[in-house]
Parts: structure tokens; C-alpha cells; sequence
């Protein structure tokens, strides 16, 4: 399968309960992130973090499906048309 460039934006509602499963998912698939900017909106009480990530079809939905099974985090992705 050809492998694509997506945007990856992560909301994280409860960093307390979300923050270590969320870390240990990102560094398990941290071969495939090209870019990773977090944002603390801490008058919110709620984190985003934006990646750029490389991955086939497949091992996106396996990689968000993931990250959504997760509570208190929020995902939507954009695979891009380059």
C-alpha cells in the first residue's frame, strides 16, 4: 500500500487520566512522525497536539482507532493530496 501523508489533531481533555497512554502511543508509532507541535491550553483545562505522521491506510486507522479507544481524547484526521 502507498503510504500518505496525514494531519493527526489530538485533543486531550483530561491530562491527568490521558497524558501517559497518549505519550506511550505516540512513541510506539514515533518512526512514522514527521512533525509534532503541542499546545497546553491550560485556561482550558485541555491539550492538542497536531502531528504529521506517514502511514498507509491501514496503520492510520489502526493508529487513530487506538488513540480514540483512549478516554478523554478526541482525534480527527486529514490525509493530504500531495
Amino acid at each position: 500500500m502507498d503510504r500518505n501523508r496525514h494531519v493527526v489533531t489530538i485533543i486531550v481533555e483530561d491530562l491527568a487520566s490521558a497524558f501517559n497512554p497518549v505519550s506511550e502511543l505516540l512513541h510506539a508509532y514515533a518512526e512514522h512522525i514527521l512533525l509534532r507541535v503541542g499546545y497546553p491550553m491550560k485556561d482550558k483545562g485541555v491539550s492538542v497536539i497536531f502531528l504529521v505522521i506517514e502511514l498507509d491506510l491501514d496503520q492510520l486507522g489502526a493508529f487513530t482507532g487506538k488513540l480514540g479507544q483512549i478516554e478523554h481524547v478526541r482525534v480527527k484526521t486529514i490525509t493530504l493530496k500531495i
